[in-house]
């Protein structure tokens, strides 16, 4: 990799990565599969190539960290984060990672999205659009080398109307609905995850914590809100003949409850019946 500097954690293998590299005149699109590594562009690298685009990168595996200014931080996969060529950075994997990177010309970058200094060092947490924009960019990455240049200029154009889109406005400017909308679907996916609370969900949303509190002011707020999330589809699956052979333990670790006096307690209180009662009824 020109214009930076590059150490493998491990000396005792080389660096050997798999690398998809698409050049063309709009961009250069990387897709890596490598192992541990850091790589540093410092200010001598930044004064001897003049280097001046702007990159978006989007960890598909492994655990990474970046660093820019007093920005930066650690990524998993799913996070996005935008690196400036034109000052120093410091970026790594700490274990074995794929990673697609697409670099566009800074004139471009401001055209499509907005002022690169603004967004330079930004870290965008895994959150719901996020998977939108890592198929396009997948998608684009593998369609890219049979590409006309024509075509190729309104890929890009594309991907960065669409990571402008990703961006949005101010958290403020985002309406309750609309987030309450966006939680739901992150809610939805991460249910089988005991862990996950109104922490791991402002976080993934990228907003304030209370910001997503106010969103859910109306109801019981952001905890009752997953709790209920969570009955909700042990409900459907207690219900259901495509799970009628699996256990109510199962389906209650599956929706993300670990003590099973609570789970019986909170879905008799939601629907007025035991969750062995619901399943006897429906079989």
């Amino acid at each position: 990799m020109s214009g930076v500097s590059s150490a493998g954690a491990d000396e005792r293998r080389s660096f050997a990565a798999s690398r998809l590299v698409a050049v063309t005149a709009h961009s250069t699109l990387l897709h890596t599969e490598g192992p541990r590594v850091d790589v540093e562009r410092s200010a001598r690298h930044v004064r001897q190539d003049g280097r001046d685009t702007i990159t978006i990168a989007l960890v598909l595996r492994g655990t990474q960290y970046f660093e820019q200014g007093t920005r930066g931080g650690r990524m998993a996969p799913g996070d996005i984060s935008v690196t400036d060529s034109g000052r120093p950075f410091l970026i790594g994997a700490y274990e074995d990672y794929e990673e697609i990177r697409l670099s566009v010309a800074r004139t471009a970058f401001r055209t499509h999205v907005g002022e690169p200094e603004a967004y330079a060092g930004r870290l965008i947490g895994h959150g719901p659009l996020n998977t939108l924009f890592a198929t396009y960019l997948r998608s684009y990455a593998a369609l890219v080398p049979g590409m006309t240049e024509a075509e190729a200029g309104i890929a890009v154009e594309g991907t960065l109307h669409l990571f402008r889109g990703l961006m949005g406005a101010p958290p403020g400017d985002v309406t309750a609905d609309a987030l309450r909308s966006l939680a739901a679907v992150h809610i939805e996916r991460s249910l089988h995850d005991p862990g996950f609370g109104p922490d791991a969900l402002y976080r993934a949303l990228c907003v304030s914590r209370s910001r997503l509190y106010a969103a859910f002011a109306d109801g019981e707020g952001v905890a009752a809100a997953i709790r209920d999330a969570r009955l909700d589809r042990a409900h459907r699956e207690l219900s259901a003949p495509a799970h009628a052979s699996d256990s109510i333990a199962t389906i209650m670790y599956r929706c993300g409850f670990t003590d099973a006096s609570v789970f019986s307690s909170a879905f008799r209180r939601r629907f007025g019946t035991a969750p062995r009662d619901l399943r006897t009824f429906n079989t």
